[in-house]
C-alpha cells in the first residue's frame, strides 16, 4: 500500500469501528506491516495533515498514533516539516506522535524544533499544539 491507501484505510476503519477494535487493530498492523515504512509514516502523518480542526477527528488520529506506537516505522522524515503539518490540527490527546517523534530524533531535538516552532508560529491552535507535545514529553516551561 501506498501513502494515500494507508491514509485512507486508517480513516475508513476509524470511521467505521473506531481507534480500539482489538480485531481491526490486529488487521490494520498486518496490513501496514508489508507496506514500506516511510509509506507508513507518511499515510500515518496524513491523517493527522488532513484533519480539519472543528471537526471531530479524536477516533482517526488515535488509530493512527496507535499504530505509530505498534509499528514504530523505521521511516526517514524531515522533523520541522512533520510537526508544520501535524500540528495545525493534532488533537492533544494523542501522546503518540510526540512519543514516536522522540524515539526516532531524541526527546531534545523535538522540544527544541516545538520550541522554534511556537516562537514562529501566530496560530494560537497551532502553538498549543506544540505545548501540549512538549509537555507528554516532560517538558513544560513558564509560559
Amino acid at each position: 500500500m501506498d501513502r494515500e491507501d494507508i491514509y485512507r484505510r486508517l480513516v475508513e476503519t476509524a470511521e467505521r469501528y473506531g481507534a480500539g477494535n482489538p480485531q481491526q487493530l490486529k488487521l490494520l498492523r498486518s496490513e501496514l506491516e508489508r507496506s514500506h515504512p516511510d509509506e507508513v509514516l507518511a499515510g500515518v502523518l496524513l491523517v493527522f495533515s488532513r484533519s480539519v480542526p472543528t471537526e471531530g477527528n479524536y477516533q482517526k488520529q488515535e488509530l493512527a498514533g496507535r499504530m505509530l506506537e505498534r509499528l514504530k516505522p523505521s521511516a526517514s522524515f524531515d522533523l520541522a516539516q512533520a510537526l508544520r503539518d501535524v500540528l495545525p490540527a493534532y488533537n492533544p490527546s494523542i501522546e503518540q506522535v510526540p512519543e514516536y517523534l522522540a524515539g526516532r530524533c531524541g526527546k531534545e531535538a523535538v522540544i527544541a524544533e516545538l520550541l522554534r516552532f511556537e516562537s514562529e508560529q501566530r496560530d494560537s491552535r497551532a502553538s498549543a499544539s506544540a505545548k501540549t507535545m512538549r509537555w507528554w514529553l516532560g517538558h513544560q516551561s513558564s509560559d
